[in-house]
């Protein structure tokens, strides 16, 4: 849900909330003006007839007199309103009034005075304003709700169309964004915060470029000539056998640790998405080659290989691809137990690979992770899965491991 549209239903589920209470409110308002206009009404009148009976000592005539009744014991009673029901022969009906009753005296004589002001135009008034202002209200609720909606809209635009243009952006990009003004003082500041960030990141990323590349190109020369000196060691005649061991320990530490390198600079460039490219990958087809260049470490451990290949296509960088079936494969092989088998299936979802092997010590969650390796195997990095890992973050594909004593089975769903 977009903020505009959060934001009004925020607003429509309060004024759902509070609607009624206005409208409640409004008609116990108008209902206490109107009584009060209505008491006042017969005070007024009660002053006029104290008024005439002080000077003429007789009660004046009086549309709202209902009554007047001596009292026998003088006793001063005190004044009151009420609302009562009285028949009105006219109408054929009970009618509302508001009974106004007060002590006075004529000619010395104490009398209890009663008016009455008919309320049934009183009542009809009330609803008339409590609808007029409840239409009101709810006119103003629908214009704020729409008027709102287009203030954010204008208020907003700035924003969106710069998310846009950050989803968009790329770090690896050589246009700089230019992200849209704004009235706004916030946006503005929120603009300028987001430019800062960019450029560092950018300048970050072009650093550590920049050392991945350097890393990976000026380690892999002198471990190069170390190997060729180490092989020249090797082959001469002069090194008894301890010092033989040593210098063969050297040379495998050596192809050690140019193989991490070059799987930590595969990972980081992955990481900086340096493989943006799509290509129609025939995964049919790569499984096949690997699986050929493979044969002769098969054979030599003598595992049966069983496959169920379906012709498949997926959309991939091509190199990534093969690197993600070749660990998945090699994985396979190399973990696996002289005279074990190996048994794939590939179709339109998955690439599905098991294969025997010595049970893993590793915690399944942690497997694909960065140098954790799943046996003693001397040659394992615990490297290959970290990269499969990362590859299939890329495309969405979804890897899953799943081991059953000494059977292993490593999925690869093409559609996460």
């Amino acid at each position: 849900m977009n903020l505009v549209r959060k934001t009004n239903t925020y607003y429509l589920i309060f004024l759902a909330f509070l609607f009624p209470v206005m409208i409640a409110v409004d008609y116990y308002f108008i209902q206490y003006l109107v009584n009060s206009e209505v008491e006042e009404i017969l005070l007024h009148e009660r002053e006029r007839i104290d008024f005439h009976l002080d000077k003429e000592g007789v009660l004046p005539p009086s549309n709202y007199l209902l009554q007047s009744t001596p009292i026998d014991n003088g006793a001063i009673r005190p004044e009151k309103f009420n609302d009562t029901l009285i028949y009105e022969a006219y109408a054929d009906k009970q009618l509302p009034y508001k009974i106004y009753t007060f002590t006075s005296s004529i000619n010395a004589q104490p009398v209890k005075i009663t008016l009455r002001h008919v309320l049934l135009e009183i009542h009809e008034l009330i609803w008339l304003l409590f609808i007029t202002t409840s239409f009101v209200i709810l006119l103003l609720v629908i214009g704020l709700y729409f008027i709102n909606r287009e203030i954010y809209k204008w208020a907003w635009n700035p924003f969106f169309r710069n998310l846009s243009k950050l989803k968009q952006y790329n770090v690896t990009q050589k246009e700089s964004i230019h992200l849209n003004t704004s009235s706004i003082s916030e946006f503005e500041e929120l603009n300028e915060v987001i430019t800062t960030l960019m450029d560092q990141v950018k300048k970050d990323f072009q650093n550590l470029k920049e050392f991945n590349e350097n890393i990976s190109h000026e380690i892999q020369t002198p471990l190069a000539i170390i190997r060729n000196k180490v092989v020249l060691l090797l082959e001469s005649n002069n090194l008894d056998k301890k010092e033989l061991a040593r210098v063969e320990a050297v040379y495998q530490e050596t192809n050690k640790l140019s193989k991490i390198g070059k799987a930590l600079t595969l990972i980081s460039r992955i990481e900086n998405q340096e493989f943006r490219r799509l290509d129609r990958v025939d995964v049919h087809a790569i499984i096949g080659n690997i699986l050929s260049n493979m044969q002769e470490i098969i054979n030599f451990k003598n595992l049966n290989v069983t496959t169920e290949l379906h012709p498949v296509t997926i959309e991939c960088d091509h190199i990534l691809a093969d690197i993600l079936l070749t660990n998945l494969i090699k994985n396979a092989v190399q973990h696996n137990k002289e005279g074990g088998s190996i048994n794939m299936l590939l179709n339109e979802d998955k690439f599905e690979i098991t294969n025997t092997g010595e049970i893993s010590e590793i915690a399944t969650e942690k497997l694909f992770r960065r140098f954790q390796r799943g046996s003693s195997t001397k040659d394992s990095l615990g490297l290959g899965l970290a990269i499969n890992q990362k590859i299939c973050d890329i495309y969405g594909f979804r890897l899953a491991y799943d081991r059953n004593e000494e059977i292993h089975t490593f999925s690869l769903f093409f559609k996460g």
